[in-house]
């Protein structure tokens, strides 16, 4: 499970270093190869293989052929695929960071199965648009979840 909140640098080749817990987080995910596509905000999307693979395979089962064959234009077009060298660095390539608005600071951002990269102003404004958004509170959630064992 990815989570929480890192500020990065970019260098001048795209490469950005991912914090080494967050590609050891369970143990068994391998994160020597990435995809790093756009996200659905100004930000980058970034999976371990498996689970971008999987991600792809339940598209294709779930998905009508031609909602399949968009879905997978739309999220194959602008994706590339990065070694995570020794380092712990990736590369972004230019129209990917063009897209998210970044160019020296990055955010990491755990998000369950998925890394998100973010320009810092870009990220902290997206978060102010949330606080009009009505959540349940974790205690809810855990509630709920009890019921739902018991």
């Amino acid at each position: 499970m990815l989570f929480g909140e890192y500020d990065r640098t970019v260098d001048y080749k795209g490469r950005l270093s991912i914090p080494g817990h967050l590609l050891t987080a369970d143990g068994e995910t391998d994160w020597s190869r990435v995809m790093v596509l756009k996200g659905e905000q100004p930000c980058l999307y970034v999976y371990d293989v498996g689970t971008w693979k999987a991600i792809l395979d339940e598209a294709y089962r779930s998905l009508d052929d031609d909602e399949a064959r968009a879905f997978m234009h739309r999220a194959l077009s602008d994706a590339q695929l990065s070694d995570v060298d020794n380092l712990k660095r990736v590369t972004l390539p230019a129209p990917l960071l063009e897209h998210a608005g970044i160019e020296k600071q990055a955010i990491i951002v755990g998000m369950f199965n998925r890394l998100e990269i973010w320009e810092p102003a870009l990220w902290h404004e997206y978060l102010s648009r949330l606080e009009d958004v009505t959540l349940p509170s974790i205690a809810d959630l855990s509630r709920a979840r009890i019921r739902e064992v018991s």
